[in-house]
């Protein structure tokens, strides 16, 4: 039950912006997983089996992970970043805080990271928003009940950051 939803936050994420990076999970969630895989598997692992980082933690749990790189596109020449996890990982990594474009710009960026939770209820209900309020587009994208954003164009539906690295 709880890696069916895993796996249909994961799938909502695919083609975005954000990019899953960790599970947080309760002990409890946990078993409740590894007994999930062992019906279809003797050895089960979780972490290799989402192919994400698997943490157990007694607070702050049952929750995924994504971070996102603002702004994307570039501001110069308009292309999409690629190789998100690379990008993403690049960016950490760099202490002048600038993101690389595919075609080479360097810009200043910021790096948010959400917490989705895995176990909230009501994520079956009907998704209000069809259309983008900002630019007309259909391709909305949602996170849960209440979370969305778009995919063409930087509107989303109030999505806070729950950390934020400090620019040291």
């Amino acid at each position: 039950m709880i890696l069916e939803r895993i796996y249909r936050l994961l799938s909502s994420l695919k083609g975005g912006t954000m990019i899953p990076t960790e599970v947080v999970l309760s002990p409890e969630s946990y078993a409740d997983i590894a007994t999930e895989l062992s019906k279809n598997t003797p050895q089960p692992r979780p972490a290799q089996h989402l192919a994400l980082n698997v943490t157990i933690r007694e607070d702050n749990t049952d929750v995924l992970i994504v971070k996102e790189l603002t702004p994307n596109p570039c501001p110069v020449c308009h292309g999409r970043l690629t190789f998100l996890r690379e990008t993403i990982a690049r960016f950490e990594n760099d202490a002048l805080h600038l993101i690389r474009c595919p075609m080479g710009h360097r810009y200043p960026g910021q790096l948010r990271i959400f917490q989705i939770d895995i176990r909230g209820e009501n994520r079956e209900r009907e998704k209000p928003i069809t259309t983008c309020p900002a630019c007309g587009s259909k391709s909305i994208q949602y996170l849960g009940p209440a979370e969305m954003f778009c995919l063409d164009c930087d509107w989303d539906s109030g999505l806070e950051p729950r950390f934020q690295p400090n620019a040291s």
